[in-house]
């Protein structure tokens, strides 16, 4: 009697153990099944983006800032708000599309670089410069020379070319507070300038038109030693050769800087400067402007009669993540971990690991799209539609 009832209870378990076994392969091959229809058909997952993933917005679910955006001087998005600028005055709006501050500011012609909570203004061709924190004015002032290029850090370090004086070009840095740390004076054109995350270091991208043809300069300061002798403290210097034209300066992982050209990509550091990207004849769009990578769209050849665009994203250290674009891809937006594929009247937020963030879906034509990390704007005649990521 004991007998059978352990070879009972042994074959039991072995019973129990199968059943298991094929619960489990079963969920498995409803799971690779629902990956394989999600990626393969759109119809699909569009419906679970939409009702599961909640990744799919309507224009009509979206909030809206209601505004004749025609009148706007300036549309910018930082951290989770949208600034706009007419008239003297500087309106900030949350995510639900409510105004949340309103500053009076003069400016004829405004430009405006943001990271994190910081946002810069400056003038353009004018001679005012103010910072933002969140949802108030930190400092502003007017400085000799007519404004060009503008840029700030996530610490609120504020970077100025400056034009119209007796020097071709003038770059100051200023502190959080507003002071300014140095000036450095430039016999060649400021073609774009950018701060590490660290503070440490200002990169000015610099064009020679003095010659035949255009020559393109890039130099990494050390702000240490440019507040005791901003003469001599290039610590690093790439330059490109004749006609080669710069489309992109960004600092990545405090003191990467990716300096993007018409045909290849180099990083400087404080002592080297690699050759990271060649340009290929399938390359169709780059952007260094990401966070810790740079963007390319790139046409790849599926079939005979069938093309495809693929969105790659590549990091610092060669690793490549891929997202497909189905559809016609008509302008493209890189701000930080944010990359926004314009598809007509379709939006895809993708962020730099490749994933799809948010789809928004819009009934009629639009205007621009603008990003920051945690927002997108939609931009019509009438209005202005957020994105909350």
């Amino acid at each position: 009697m004991k007998k059978y009832s352990l070879e009972k209870f042994k074959e039991n378990k072995k019973n129990k153990r199968m059943t298991i076994v094929t619960i489990i392969t079963i969920i498995a091959i409803i799971i690779l099944i629902i990956a394989a229809l999600y990626m393969a058909n759109k119809e699909f997952r569009s419906l679970i983006d939409r009702y599961i993933l909640r990744k799919e917005i309507l224009e009509e679910k979206s909030n809206s800032i209601i505004i004749d955006t025609e009148k706007l001087s300036l549309v910018h998005a930082y951290d989770n708000k949208i600034a706009v600028y007419t008239e003297g005055n500087l309106s900030l709006y949350n995510t639900s599309a409510k105004e949340v501050a309103n500053i009076e500011i003069t400016l004829s012609k405004p430009i405006a670089d943001s990271d994190k909570k910081y946002l810069a203004l400056g003038d353009l061709g004018s001679q005012k410069v103010c910072l933002i924190k969140s949802n108030n004015l930190v400092w502003q002032k007017d400085i000799e020379g007519s404004i060009s290029k503008i840029c700030v850090n996530k610490n609120g370090y504020v970077a100025i070319s400056v034009t119209g004086t007796t020097y071709e070009s003038i770059v100051m840095l200023f502190n959080p507070k507003g002071e300014l740390l140095f000036t450095k004076y430039l016999s060649t054109y400021v073609m774009a300038i950018d701060i590490s995350e660290n503070d440490k270091y200002l990169a000015i991208a610099e064009t020679d038109n003095s010659g035949i043809s255009p020559i393109t300069k890039v130099e990494v300061i050390s702000t240490e030693l440019a507040r005791k002798d901003p003469d001599n403290a290039t610590v690093n210097t790439y330059q490109a050769k004749a006609n080669e034209m710069l489309i992109g300066l960004k600092y990545q992982n405090k003191n990467n800087l990716l300096c993007g050209f018409d045909s290849y990509i180099v990083k400087m550091t404080e002592k080297e400067s690699n050759k990271i990207y060649d340009l290929t004849d399938l390359t169709a769009y780059i952007d260094v402007m990401g966070k810790n990578s740079f963007t390319r769209v790139d046409k790849e050849k599926s079939s005979v009669f069938k093309s495809d665009y693929r969105l790659k994203i590549n990091n610092t250290e060669g690793k490549e993540k891929s997202y497909i674009i189905e559809g016609s891809l008509q302008s493209i937006v890189v701000k930080d971990r944010i990359i926004a594929l314009n598809l007509g009247k379709t939006v895809e937020f993708v962020d730099n690991n490749g994933k799809l963030i948010k789809r928004y879906i819009s009934t009629q034509e639009f205007n621009k799209i603008i990003v920051s990390d945690t927002i997108g704007a939609i931009i019509y005649k009438d209005k202005i539609n957020i994105v909350n990521f």
